[in-house]
């Protein structure tokens, strides 16, 4: 039975525009691929700020289009109907979770959302769990199923990112790829139906 839902944060909350300019990276090369991916794990474990990560891409990419706002994220970018849908689930008796790469910012926007809102049981993130260390690491996930209390085995992760599926599942987590809310919705309230019949 599921107790808790765990929501990455990028590409269900909001669009993964870092994953999408660190992705642009492969197009010339692995060795800029890994010197932007370890530039944007050193951001989300607090070890750099995001105008200095911003500027990291746009030198390295010489990429014009990346301006000083284009990673900063806000309450408003924080999708309303996801809001909703998150506030519903609470109907379910179900638990629900941040589980994500967030670096400062990102996290004081959900933290500050949360104070408000009062939606989310645990946000975590290497960042928020001071773990330094990646996103995909077994302590990071252990110590976010200790926070919110619950095995891995009542508990359902939704992310767009498949990488972070696979990782979830081999540790036992049940999984849901984003591709969208409405059918997001759809098979949640089919799981919980199936939940409170059994």
């Amino acid at each position: 039975m599921i107790r808790a839902v765990f929501f990455d944060f990028y590409s269900v909350w909001t669009p993964d525009k870092i994953a999408y300019y660190v992705a642009r990276a492969e197009l010339q090369g692995p060795a800029l691929y890994k010197e932007l991916y370890d530039a944007s794990e050193q951001y989300y474990q607090g070890n750099m700020s995001l105008d200095d990560f911003t500027g990291t891409l746009r030198y390295k990419l010489g990429a014009t289009d990346i301006e000083q706002n284009t990673f900063k994220v806000g309450s408003s970018s924080i999708s309303p109907e996801i809001t909703k849908f998150m506030q519903g689930l609470h109907g379910h008796f179900v638990k629900v979770g941040i589980l994500g790469n967030l670096g400062p910012l990102e996290y004081e926007v959900l933290k500050d959302f949360n104070d408000k809102n009062m939606i989310i049981e645990v946000i975590a993130s290497p960042y928020s769990l001071g773990l330094k260390m990646p996103l995909l690491s077994k302590e990071i996930f252990d110590k976010t199923l200790e926070a919110i209390g619950e095995t891995a085995d009542s508990c359902l992760y939704v992310s767009g990112n498949p990488y972070n599926l696979s990782f979830a599942r081999v540790l036992g987590l049940a999984t849901k790829q984003f591709v969208g809310l409405e059918e997001l919705i759809t098979e949640l309230d089919s799981l919980f139906n199936q939940n409170s019949q059994n």
